[in-house]
């Protein structure tokens, strides 16, 4: 069977069903005790996620921290109080995330109702990542996520948020909306949403952990940026109508590795030094051919493998149709998706959704070639959506990218290579409003005119966009520098 010929059974439906009006609930405070138990358990938690840690090792720590989670409910029962009549009526999995985000209580010590006593795998990392997300400050954030004007510098910036950006904003779109409990519900995976749940959070760790810090725009805010623009876009109803949950929740995740282990120089910084990445990929798509591999590299982890969860043999209920394997589906669309995002492929991108957009009134089939153009298509829009954004978070992303872009420029002087485009600091330093207005008009304003034209609900990505490009053309007379545009705080 082809991969992908997979039943359109989610194509409507998946967005946001977060609660809406929900406040945090007091609670009193943990006492010293508890804090104390805390403490000991984050460290095991530390403890289990050293690679290469023995299982012997592994199943002694998995022990001591379930008794330390048994003492703490001990402990915690006078301060629990009434904690099982709180969000009555949500399924486990959504009460869970309800009782964690939006009151004082540790989940680590709220015991699961009956209906979650299925065995499923340990959840300290979720965990952990779900007490960051309790933080005020975080809450206030994410807000914003969902929206098109979530600024991704500004989250990933918090002391709450710092390393850790793509964990943090993955667990809070797939798992507080519900759509890892959709995914079991629907029989997409072939375990509890829980346990998919975990390793999926390892795996964001994992991934936010291999891009690299130093590396000025292309890091794991710059990801983050592009999985909140992703929510955005595919909740708009057209999407809903044309791609399904599964498809919601793995161009997420694409967006999420898009660019990760990013060196900070580009593909033809590597095929000009023959760097090992140029030799390996044969200067195809270098760096996209990485960024993929490195996704299915920590998908080898076994803790981190929420691949290996999804079923190979599903079909719809009652249906009589041949069985799909749901993981070579994904492979291929998450293959297809991060190759998609070499900017090498931007104009055939754009002749593709040009044609797209005009055979729209008369083709509104869902056929599998055709979804994974449209998600290609919104990943690549999302990647170079930094000009459509509000002023401030379009200038927090056009220095970011002019200072890495300048830092490969001064690598390339140091190796007496030629200076790519855009990349010598002397000639930038009073060029960037010129930049930034070709830019827009020659590459983003065609792309996400055709984007608005197949999707008209998508309209937020031109109407910044044209304030954007009058205002650098009107620092363009000025003659605006980079100190100009960017003064020192």
């Amino acid at each position: 069977v082809d991969p992908l010929q997979l039943p359109r059974v989610m194509s409507r439906g998946y967005g946001d069903a977060s609660p809406s009006g929900s406040r945090p609930v007091a609670a009193k405070h943990k006492g010293g005790a508890e804090r104390l138990l805390l403490s000991v358990r984050s460290k095991i938690g530390e403890a289990l996620d050293v690679d290469g840690l023995p299982k012997e090792a592994e199943a002694l720590l998995r022990e001591a921290e379930s008794l330390l989670r048994r003492g703490e409910h001990q402990l915690a029962q006078p301060r629990l109080g009434s904690v099982e009549e709180m969000f009555v009526g949500a399924d486990e999995h959504a009460r869970r995330y309800l009782l964690q985000t939006y009151t004082e209580f540790d989940m680590d010590v709220v015991p699961a109702t009956q209906e979650a006593s299925q065995p499923s795998s340990p959840m300290s990392p979720s965990a952990r990542t779900t007490r960051a997300l309790s933080g005020e400050a975080v809450i206030a954030a994410l807000e914003k996520a969902g929206q098109f004007d979530f600024d991704a510098v500004a989250f990933s910036e918090l002391k709450e948020v710092a390393g850790k950006p793509i964990t943090l904003l993955g667990s809070y779109i797939l798992s507080s909306r519900g759509y890892i409990g959709a995914l079991q519900e629907q029989g997409w995976i072939s375990c509890p949403a829980r346990n998919f749940d975990s390793r999926l959070t390892r795996f964001f760790t994992e991934i936010d952990r291999r891009y690299r810090p130093e590396v000025i725009y292309h890091n794991s805010s710059h990801a983050a940026d592009v999985m909140a623009t992703l929510h955005w876009c595919l909740c708009l109803p057209y999407f809903q109508k044309h791609t399904s949950l599964l498809d919601f929740v793995v161009t997420v995740i694409a967006g999420a590795v898009h660019d990760v282990g990013h060196p900070g120089f580009n593909n033809d910084f590597q095929k000009l030094t023959s760097s090992e990445l140029a030799l390996r990929y044969n200067d195809k798509s270098v760096l996209e051919n990485f960024h993929v591999a490195t996704c299915f590299e920590v998908l080898q982890r076994p803790e981190s493998n929420w691949f290996s969860l999804l079923k190979k043999e599903f079909r719809e209920a009652d249906s009589q149709a041949e069985a799909v394997n749901l993981q070579q589906y994904v492979r291929k669309l998450l293959v297809s998706i991060v190759l998609g995002t070499d900017m090498a492929k931007h104009q055939k991108h754009l002749t593709e959704l040009q044609e797209l957009a005009s055979q729209e009134a008369k083709d509104s089939s869902n056929s599998m070639k055709r979804t994974e153009q449209l998600l290609t298509f919104a990943v690549h829009a999302a990647d170079i959506s930094n000009p459509c954004k509000p002023r401030k978070i379009m200038m927090d992303w056009t220095q970011r990218v002019n200072l890495e872009f300048w830092a490969q420029g001064d690598e390339e002087r140091r190796l007496n290579l030629p200076i790519s485009r855009m990349c010598d600091r002397q000639q930038g330093i009073g060029s960037i409003p010129t930049g930034q207005f070709l830019f827009i008009k020659h590459v983003v304003e065609p792309y996400m005119s055709a984007m608005v034209k197949l999707c008209p609900e998508a309209s937020l990505l031109t109407t910044s966009l044209e304030d954007n490009k009058a205002f650098w053309q009107e620092k363009e007379k000025e003659k605006a520098s980079f100190d100009d545009l960017f003064p020192e705080p």
